[in-house]
This record gives C-alpha cells, sequence and structure tokens, in this order.
C-alpha cells in the first residue's frame, strides 16, 4: 500500500486582531509598563473608525507584518530599554504563534506614570 501526502496550496491570513490580542498579551509580562494605550485621535481615526480603535495597529506590507503600539512606562524606567524588550517580546510572540513574519515593531512611550 503507498502513502500519499497532499500538498495544500493557499493563503494563510491571520486577522489584525489575533495579532493584537498576542501583541497585548506580550506586553502583559513587562514590568516597567503599565498599560498600552490608545492610539492618538487623528481625523483619519475618527472618520474610519467604526468605533474603538484598537490600541494596537497592525499592518501587513509585503506579506510580512508590522506592529506599531503605544505604551505607558513607570516612573525611573528607561525608555530605550523598554522599547527593546517590548519589540522582542511582540516579535518573538507573534512569530512563534501565528508563523509570520514580523517586519517591524514600533514602540512609541506615549506616556510616563509618576505613580500607580
Amino acid at each position: 500500500m503507498e502513502k500519499t501526502k497532499k500538498n495544500v496550496k493557499g493563503k494563510l491570513m491571520v486577522s489584525e486582531e489575533v495579532i493584537s490580542t498576542i501583541a497585548i498579551n506580550a506586553v502583559k509580562d513587562i514590568d516597567a509598563v503599565v498599560e498600552i494605550v490608545p492610539q492618538p485621535k487623528t481625523i483619519k481615526n475618527m472618520v474610519l473608525s467604526k468605533g474603538e480603535v484598537s490600541p494596537v495597529k497592525v499592518g501587513y506590507v509585503d506579506g510580512v507584518v508590522e506592529i506599531h503600539v503605544y505604551i505607558s512606562i513607570k516612573k525611573g524606567s528607561k525608555a530605550t530599554s523598554v522599547s527593546e524588550l517590548v519589540q522582542e517580546k511582540i516579535k518573538s510572540n507573534v512569530q512563534a504563534m501565528t508563523g509570520l513574519t514580523v517586519a517591524r515593531v514600533n514602540v512609541t512611550v506615549a506616556d510616563v506614570v509618576l505613580s500607580r
């Protein structure tokens, strides 16, 4: 009896919401990050959005994923170190869970929280 192997050809797409959720969960473990904050409101966001704007912006560029996240950090934290850690965690978690290539993770420190 001969074994046959089926080759499935097609395209795998992971929704932006799923990637956003993975990114949010990756950042929750970082102590210096207080929270992921919503994207700043722009006229474009207000016109095009149908409701709540996700705190993580996800886009596909040439078959790879690009992510932008806004965070608030604790007072006394080094913004560059925290941002690099956020980039690494998001990239590794998204790639591990989806199999997609993450081209870049842009991090904007939007706020410094003095006490919480």
